[in-house]
C-alpha cells in the first residue's frame, strides 16, 4: 500500500446510513475521505437481504419515516441509482374485526371511518393534532440547524435563542402550561384524556414507544412523541419504502462517494484513534495494524464506545467517563422477515393499505403488557408489531405473484429467561398466530423466514444492546444532553474528533442528520448552523 494511500482529508468510522451521509457531504465538498467499516458490507442495520431464494427483504430497518428530501437532494442521490417506490404510505391500525383505522386521518374518507369507530374522536383528532404539531414546531428547529454553541457562533446562538423564546411565548398561557404537563407525561395519560377507541389510542402511543425501551405508561413517552413528529415534518411529513429496500440507500451513498474523491473500506475494523501529543487527531489504527493518517475523524459509533474503547479514557475528563459509562442505550426490538407464495388476505383491508405500515396493537394495555413482560425477561403473550410488505412497492422483492413480509417487533428483551436457542421456535409461533389473528391465510402462504434475536441485531449490526438509537431518546439525552457536555462537536474532548452516529445530536431514526451536521461542523470550522 502506497503511503498516498493512508493519508486523508478526513477519516469517517462505520459505515452505517449516518457514517455515509457525513462522507458523502465530505466527498462532494472535495475532501479526500476515506470511510472504514468492520463488516463485509455497507449500511448497518439498514440493508437489503435475502431471505431465500429470490426472495428479498430490508434485513433491519425496513422504513424511511423520517429521511429528509433535503439530503437526496444536496447530495443528487437519484444520479446514484436512489430511487423511492413509494413516499406516502398510510399507516393501518388493523382491526381484529375488520374495522381498520387509517392514520393520519386527514382525507374525508379516512375522518369518516374514525367516526364510524367514534364520533367524539374523530372530533378530537384534528384539536389534538394541531396542538401536538405546535409542540413539534419548538424542537424542528433545533433539530434540523443543529444545537446554538457558544464560542464563534455565540451571535447565532443568541439569535437562536430568541428565537426559541418567541416561538414559546407565541404560544400563549394555556398552551405552555399544557405543554409543561405534557413533556414529562406518559403518551397514556395523555391519549386516555383525549380519546376514548383503544385502536387509535394504541396506534398513536405505537409512535411514542416504537424502538425506545417504553410503554405507553412510561413517564417522557409523550416528549418521545413530538420529537418523532418533529422529525416527520422535517422529512415533510411522509413515509416511504425505497426501490430496492432499505439497502439501496447506504449502497448510494457508498457509491457516490467511491466516484469522488472517496473510498469506501469494508473488512477495517478500527481498533484505536491516534491522537498527538498536542491532543489533536491524528488518524486511526486498525486491529490488524494499518495506520491511516488524517486530522479529522468522525466515528458514526455510538458515544460510549467511539470514547470509552477507541479514543481512551485518559483523554477525558472524570465527569465524561462517568457520562458515558451511565449512558443509557438498551433496546427490546427483535425483526422476522417472511417469503409468503401469495399476497396475505386481510378482511376490510382496502388495496392502498395493503401498501401501507401495518400495526397490531389492540390497545395500550396490549402494549404495556409487553413492555412489563420484556422487562421481566420473558415474551409477550400478546406481541406488538409494525409490519411493511416489501414486494407490494418493490416487485423484485419477490418472484411474480409472491411476497415478502417484514415484521418489527418491539418489546423483546434482550436475555430471554430460558435462553433464545431454546425459545426462538416458541417466539416465532407466537409471531405467526398473532399475524394469523388478522390473516388467517398466513400459514399456508409460508414459504421461509428468518428471525433476528436482539443478541442477533447486536451481533449482525454491530448495534449495542440491539439499541438503534444508540442511547435512549429520553430528556436527559437528547438536544444539549445528547450525548452531553464536553462530549459534543464543539467542546470535545479531542481537536478534530466528531461523533456523527445517532449517538449524537439529533438523534436516532433513519434521517442522515447527525451525519449531515457533523460534515457541516468540519466543513464550516466548527460553526453549527447549515
Amino acid at each position: 500500500m502506497m503511503e498516498h494511500d493512508l493519508a486523508y482529508d478526513a477519516i469517517v468510522i462505520g459505515a452505517g446510513h449516518n457514517g455515509l451521509v457525513a462522507a458523502a457531504y465530505l466527498a462532494e465538498a472535495g475532501k479526500r475521505v476515506l470511510v472504514l467499516e468492520a463488516e463485509s458490507e455497507v449500511g448497518g442495520a439498514a440493508v437489503t437481504a435475502e431471505i431465500a431464494p429470490d426472495y428479498m427483504s430490508s434485513a433491519g430497518a425496513h422504513l424511511l419515516y423520517a429521511w429528509p428530501q433535503r439530503i437526496e437532494k444536496d447530495l443528487k442521490l437519484a444520479k446514484h441509482g436512489f430511487e423511492m417506490a413509494s413516499r406516502d404510505m398510510v399507516t393501518v391500525a388493523l382491526d381484529k374485526d375488520g374495522k381498520h383505522l387509517v392514520l393520519p386521518a386527514s382525507s374525508r374518507a379516512d375522518i369518516a371511518r374514525l367516526k364510524d369507530r367514534s364520533p367524539r374522536d374523530a372530533e378530537a383528532y384534528g384539536p389534538f393534532m394541531k396542538r401536538v404539531q405546535r409542540y413539534a414546531g419548538l424542537l424542528q428547529p433545533l433539530l434540523e440547524k443543529g444545537l446554538p454553541v457558544p464560542g464563534e457562533g455565540a451571535k447565532q446562538a443568541a439569535t437562536d435563542a430568541l428565537s426559541f423564546i418567541w416561538r414559546f411565548e407565541k404560544m400563549g398561557e394555556e398552551d405552555r402550561q399544557e405543554l409543561g404537563r405534557f413533556l414529562p407525561a406518559s403518551m397514556a395519560q395523555v391519549l386516555d384524556r383525549t380519546f376514548e377507541d383503544p385502536l387509535l389510542k394504541a396506534a398513536l402511543a405505537m409512535d411514542a414507544t416504537l424502538g425506545h425501551h417504553m410503554g405507553p405508561k412510561s413517564p417522557g413517552s409523550a416528549y418521545q412523541y413530538i420529537y418523532r413528529l418533529a422529525q416527520q415534518n422535517i422529512a415533510g411529513g411522509k413515509m416511504g419504502y425505497p426501490a430496492g429496500g432499505i439497502g439501496a440507500l447506504p449502497q448510494a451513498l457508498a457509491r457516490l462517494i467511491g466516484e469522488s474523491e472517496g473510498r469506501v473500506r469494508t473488512n477495517s475494523q478500527v481498533r484505536h484513534i491516534l491522537v498527538s501529543d498536542s491532543g489533536e487527531t491524528e488518524g486511526v489504527v486498525l486491529t490488524d495494524g494499518t495506520k491511516f493518517h488524517a486530522p479529522i475523524v468522525l466515528s458514526s459509533l455510538d458515544p460510549r464506545r467511539t470514547y470509552l474503547d477507541l479514543l481512551g479514557a485518559a483523554h477525558l475528563a472524570p465527569e465524561q467517563t462517568r457520562r458515558l459509562g451511565g449512558w443509557r442505550m438498551q433496546g427490546a426490538c427483535a425483526k422476522i422477515n417472511l417469503a409468503l407464495e401469495g399476497l396475505p388476505i386481510i378482511e376490510g383491508l382496502e388495496e392502498r393499505e395493503y401498501g401501507g405500515r401495518w400495526l397490531i396493537a389492540p390497545d395500550m394495555t396490549a402494549m404495556e403488557r409487553a413492555f412489563v413482560a420484556a422487562k421481566r425477561h420473558e415474551l409477550a403473550v400478546e406481541p406488538i408489531m409494525e409490519i411493511v410488505l416489501p414486494s407490494y412497492h418493490d416487485p423484485r422483492a419477490a418472484p411474480p405473484g409472491h411476497h415478502t413480509m417484514s415484521i418489527l417487533l418491539p418489546h423483546v428483551p434482550y436475555d430471554l429467561n430460558g435462553g433464545w436457542d431454546a425459545r426462538r421456535d416458541e417466539f416465532t409461533k407466537r409471531v405467526v398466530d398473532a399475524v394469523a389473528v388478522y390473516a388467517p391465510d398466513i400459514k399456508l402462504k409460508l414459504i421461509a423466514g428468518e428471525i433476528l434475536t436482539p443478541p442477533e441485531i447486536e451481533r449482525r449490526f454491530g448495534v449495542p444492546g440491539a439499541g438503534w438509537h444508540q442511547g435512549d431518546m429520553s430528556l436527559d439525552q437528547t438536544l444539549l444532553f445528547r450525548p452531553g457536555y464536553g462530549l459534543s462537536h464543539d467542546d470535545g474532548p479531542v481537536r478534530g474528533l466528531y461523533l456523527c452516529g445517532s449517538g449524537t445530536h439529533p438523534g436516532g431514526g433513519l434521517t442522515g442528520e447527525p451525519g449531515r451536521l457533523a460534515a457541516a461542523h468540519v466543513l464550516e470550522g466548527g460553526r453549527t448552523h447549515v
